[in-house]
């Protein structure tokens, strides 16, 4: 085999055998540290954007030898499929190995996000790009699984140089390796270059400024608008509205809290914010005579909570901003609750997702539930168990129970907390962007029929991250 010079010339030549997908949407992502630098190079070949694939490797339990996937900054674990069905391995069992991993992705992912913002990658064509590929693969094996479990629709793996029997693996699960240089004998990634400096996180970040600053790339910003909705002709219910960057109109989310919460719950902020960033508007608002809505909070029973939603709910269907067909539905704690019973009168919903519901028995409404829909349950509080197990044995449209081991509703230690805002993001985004929602029928009733209240926005403000408020759900 040739030995390269050094990984620019590598990424130069890569670049040229990547030229045949100029012309697809594209997002080229890069292994840090030293895909990096390889990777800016295709971006620049390609016109295309340029992400960071942060990942944590995670090793079978009883072989710490043999890596099984990985979990990602956000918490989202992914599973190599040969080692799973070999190991006999599911998500839920590898929840506590990714928590101890999950602290030190965090520590990266503060330094690399204001940099390289996160990119959207479902339904494109993801190039997965490292400095070489060694025997294992079990990097690129991880981020393969972690890139088409956010639902790339191709991915294509890219590296200068790699062993056989690595790139023999590869070719198991992505749908295409790019890969240059294949020589007989592996001896080493360091082997393939003749200038192989390693790289330190620092030099990483000082690369990914300088592209930045050459392409003209800014991180992607989220407007947060503060509103007030008009309910009962008399008091006014507080929002907020967190409203992705570009041109509208966006699917939407509504939000209701907790009883000991309000819309800057630390639960639905980041929810709020992810789902912004992905392309849907988020409204976090507040029930009567919670956070900075008016009225009497004693005052404010299931019934009222109930108004208080279906008012702000076609508010928000009303709104330019806002595609009315594409509306889904966050709820949690007594939140949930409220959420279950609007969605069982509300047939126009397109996706729904309940989180830590507190619900004492009065769960039957879930039968009449249109929309898909989310459970998500903290495996901690088992007292709560028997009517979440009811909620979904009664749903009859898609849903699904996520349940997270060792935690409780509020999803407190940072892995459970990262799960549930996760899943709850890509389920919401998964129906309201690219599943066809629920034809209405023909004729609506419900029981709280509203005509659309007047929305009067107040000063706009710009967030870069998400607001931690001290609130708790319950």
């Amino acid at each position: 085999m040739r030995m390269l010079a050094n990984r620019r010339e590598a990424a130069l030549e890569l670049a040229e055998a990547l030229a045949f997908l100029e012309g697809e949407e594209v997002v080229v992502m890069a292994l840090p540290t030293g895909g990096v630098p390889i990777a800016i190079e295709i971006c620049k070949r390609l016109r295309a954007p340029l992400d960071v694939l942060l990942l944590a490797k995670l090793h079978a339990p009883r072989m710490p030898d043999q890596v099984a996937g990985a979990v990602d900054e956000h918490g989202r674990i992914s599973l190599i499929e040969s080692a799973a069905r070999w190991h006999h391995l599911t998500t839920q069992k590898m929840i506590a190995p990714a928590r101890a991993a999950f602290r030190d992705l965090q520590r990266r992912r503060s330094l690399y996000r204001a940099l390289a913002p996160e990119q959207e990658v479902r339904g494109r064509t993801v190039i997965i790009v490292d400095e070489g590929i060694d025997d294992e693969a079990a990097t690129m094996l991880a981020a393969v699984a972690s890139v088409r479990d956010r639902g790339a629709k191709k991915v294509v793996v890219a590296a200068p140089a790699g062993s056989e029997k690595g790139i023999w693996q590869l070719h198991e699960t992505a749908h295409m390796a790019v890969i240059p240089h294949k020589p007989s004998k592996f001896r080493g990634i360091d082997k393939f270059y003749a200038d192989y400096t390693p790289l330190s996180d620092s030099a990483v970040l000082a690369m990914l400024r300088s592209h930045a600053l050459e392409q003209g790339v800014s991180p992607t910003q989220v407007r947060s608008v503060a509103m007030r909705v008009l309910a009962d002709g008399e008091r006014f219910i507080y929002c907020e509205m967190d409203i992705p960057p570009g041109e509208g109109p966006f699917p939407a989310v509504v939000f209701a809290h907790g009883f000991e919460s309000d819309c800057r719950s630390p639960r639905s902020v980041p929810t709020s914010m992810r789902l912004a960033k992905r392309g849907v508007l988020g409204v976090r608002m507040d029930f009567m005579g919670h956070g900075r809505s008016e009225g009497d909070r004693d005052a404010c029973t299931r019934e009222v909570m109930l108004r208080d939603l279906q008012t702000v709910y076609e508010s928000v269907r009303c709104d330019e901003r806002v595609d009315p067909d594409h509306i889904g539905l966050c709820g949690s704690g007594v939140g949930g609750l409220v959420a279950l019973e609007f969605a069982s009168r509300e047939p126009r919903l397109g996706a729904l997702v309940i989180r830590g519901p507190i619900c004492g028995g009065e769960v039957d409404a879930a039968s009449a539930i249109k929309a898909p829909t989310l459970l998500i349950h903290g495996e901690s509080d088992k007292s709560l168990y028997p009517d979440v197990a009811r909620i979904n044995e009664l749903l009859g449209a898609r849903h699904r129970l996520l349940q997270i081991p060792e935690s409780n509703r509020l999803f407190s230690d940072p892995i459970s907390f990262e799960l549930m805002v996760n899943a709850s993001v890509d389920w919401l985004v998964d129906y309201l962007k690219y599943f066809r929602p629920v034809e209405p029928p023909s004729e609506i009733v419900t029981d709280h029929a509203a005509t659309a209240a007047p929305v009067m926005a107040e000063e706009p403000r710009t967030v870069d991250t998400p607001t931690e408020a001290a609130s708790s759900e319950v």
